[in-house]
């Protein structure tokens, strides 16, 4: 197999037509390659994915560990150590810049290519920025992100510790409180500024709240097949509710973030809109 995997072909014509492509180094199924891909989605620049991990690799959404696969490599050569000095991803290359870790990725493709997605100057990056950070602060990629996927997606049932996930899920609940009482406060539905314009704030958010969705509906399915326990008692938040909805008003969301992640929890592809956790609320 190449390590190349160019976009989709049917996503692909506008931006054949663009001249300048970037490069990307990751993996679909990382929910921090997924906020790169979704931000490129949204400022409208070619690119490339060259697939790199030190974990997955090529025939199975199954941790290495488990299948006995090689993974995608590409991390552990010096080339890219040169790119990233962490030898993480995602990495960003546009012409002879390297740009690593997910968040500054992210707010280089929106000053370099869209301001408006940064609410346009300064003032209004002071507003989003924030909330990358926290993304950062509380954990979620160490925490409740990394155990509830490896559980859900990268276990096979019978494998699976359910109290982990468990405790994942919980981890998730608490975290995105804060989220429901901003969008809840400020009439949303976006978190930056008055709330009206999406802008890069809402990528790391949403695409944590699009893991812990589709790990749910994952568990509901496999707990309605007989092959896990009961899922736990989820939350109405009905502001996040009203994101997620949002969200998937956008194409760069679709493409970029929702149907890799669905694709990795083995969900089927959206036919229209889904609701959080896969279910609508209970009245």
């Amino acid at each position: 197999h190449s390590n190349r995997n160019l976009w989709p072909r049917s996503c692909s014509p506008v931006f054949r037509a663009m001249s300048h492509e970037l490069k990307v180094f990751g993996r679909p199924s990382s929910s921090n390659t997924q906020k790169v891909l979704w931000m490129l989605h949204e400022v409208g620049r070619p690119f490339e994915l060259t697939l790199a991990s030190a974990r997955l690799g090529h025939g199975s959404q199954q941790l290495c560990e488990h299948t006995g696969g090689q993974p995608f490599g590409v991390v552990d050569t010096a080339e890219y150590k040169q790119l990233c000095p962490t030898r993480q991803i995602p990495t960003l290359q546009d012409g002879d810049l390297a740009v690593w870790e997910s968040h500054t990725i992210l707010r280089y493709l929106a000053e370099e290519y869209n301001p408006d997605l940064h609410l346009d100057d300064a003032r209004g990056m002071a507003q989003c920025s924030p909330w990358l950070d926290w993304v950062l602060a509380s954990s979620f990629n160490l925490g409740c992100n990394h155990h509830l996927v490896d559980e859900i997606a990268r276990t096979l049932p019978e494998k699976r510790d359910y109290e982990v996930a468990a405790q994942a899920h919980r981890g998730y609940n608490e975290r995105l409180a804060l989220v429901e009482e901003r969008l809840t406060t400020s009439g949303g539905p976006f978190l930056a500024g008055d709330g009206r314009r999406f802008s890069v704030a809402d990528v790391p958010v949403g695409a944590e709240l699009t893991r812990w969705s589709c790990a749910m509906e994952a568990w509901s399915r496999d707990a309605a097949a007989g092959v896990a326990p009961p899922v736990p008692a989820l939350p109405a938040l009905p502001a996040l509710r009203e994101f997620f909805l949002q969200l998937q008003a956008r194409p760069a969301f679709l493409h970029g973030c929702l149907s890799h992640e669905r694709q990795h929890f083995g969900l089927q592809a959206a036919a229209g809109a889904v609701p959080l956790f896969g279910r609508t609320a209970e009245k």
